[in-house]
């Protein structure tokens, strides 16, 4: 499968626009602080540089910090492909769901025996989504997907899969996550997969190093507009690939990592060249990222892509980690430019930059790879 990407938005700790973003993936900035609640790193976003507009809407109905990082997002993709006068289709990929809302209405149930009137439906994860089908008023399907950490990676497969199947013209698809709560912090630390309390001169998210850090919660929120292929559109997606383990593992993930191996292997029929560039999913966890570095040197061999990763800006981000990722591989392809980690001690770049390869994986042992390039 194949599609034209119409137009993009992201929100993340690196920043809240395309602009702000590039200018933190180039230069390193710190973007995370440390939690008041657990004592541990995470990865926020500045919520005080959304449009006026939106912060307005927020306050007129009830909205979860999730809900409003997506949609945030959102308006900037629509914006860009030029859709407010369009009908589409919308799928929210999300791990936690409206956690915030969900973790509140819980509080006020165990001090006093009874929720909020609207707890249900204020906390099912349609509730992210129905917010932007209202926004943006279309009449077109409109649902979530949860999948753990490759949620909106998979709400890009099944967006794809829509075009090509003709029941739709235009679909927004994405993800977004809001996870910085004492409690869902509390069950990272618990699985033992949490990076420690980090030196305030360090990074203390440091995917694609020989140690691990551990993973460093983010929250963000990163969407597509997606259209069949069209010469209007520069940007597209060459292939997607997808594939489940079959393991006992508490992740779901085997040692030399089989379902990512297919997945890539899926997402590069047809082509006629290795990627320029890599993002792996890469967390930072031990066990993880070793397995997708065995189905990486799996694949390529000697031939590996450069490698990079912009989780050290970002966190970890669950279900929107995958839709940030290949957003930033997007703006990489348009500036021509290749941002390497700045904790890594390496002078490689890619001349030229045509094409990358984004991989996303989660719990269960779903993975799926995604190859995107700038044409024209």
């Amino acid at each position: 499968m194949t599609c034209s990407i119409a137009g993009y938005g992201a929100v993340s700790a690196a920043g809240t626009d395309s602009a702000s973003a590039a200018n933190t993936y180039r230069n390193g900035t710190r973007t995370w602080r440390m939690d008041d609640a657990t004592g541990l790193p995470v990865f926020p976003v500045n919520t005080d540089n959304l449009p006026e507009a939106l912060t307005e809407y927020f306050k007129e109905r009830e909205t979860d910090r999730a809900g409003q990082l997506a949609l945030a997002a959102a308006v900037q993709a629509v914006d860009a492909a030029g859709w407010k006068a369009e009908d589409f289709s919308i799928l929210v990929g999300c791990s936690r769901g409206p956690t915030t809302t969900w973790e509140a209405t819980f509080d006020q149930f165990r001090d006093s025996g009874f929720p909020p009137v609207r707890t249900s439906p204020r906390t099912t994860l349609g509730s992210l989504a129905f917010l932007l089908g209202d926004y943006f008023q279309t009449g077109e399907l409109t649902t979530g997907l949860s999948v753990t950490c490759s949620s909106g990676s998979h709400a890009i497969l099944h967006g794809m899969a829509l075009l090509a199947a003709g029941l739709t013209d235009r679909v927004l698809v994405g993800g977004t996550e809001a996870p910085l709560t004492p409690f869902t912090i509390r069950q990272m630390q618990a699985l033992r997969v949490y990076a420690e309390p980090a030196d305030h001169t360090t990074y203390p998210c440091r995917p694609l190093t020989s140690e691990p850090t551990g993973m460093v919660l983010g929250e963000g929120a990163g969407f597509l507009a997606l259209e069949r292929i069209s010469p209007n559109f520069s940007l597209r997606i060459d292939g997607v690939g997808f594939a489940r383990e079959q393991s006992r593992s508490s992740t779901g993930i085997t040692p030399d990592g089989k379902a990512l191996q297919a997945a890539m292997r899926q997402a590069m029929l047809g082509q006629s060249r290795i990627p320029d560039l890599l993002m792996p999913h890469a967390p930072g966890t031990r066990k993880g990222d070793a397995a997708e570095h065995a189905a990486i040197q799996a694949i390529f061999g000697d031939q590996k892509p450069v490698l990079t990763s912009t989780k050290w800006a970002t966190g970890h981000t669950f279900g929107a980690s995958g839709p940030l990722a290949l957003i930033a591989g997007l703006q990489m392809l348009e500036a021509g430019e290749c941002w390497l980690p700045p904790y890594l001690a390496s002078n490689s770049r890619v001349a030229p930059l045509n094409q990358i390869m984004v991989n996303a994986t989660g719990f269960g042992g779903n993975a799926l790879s995604a190859v995107i390039s700038h044409v024209g």
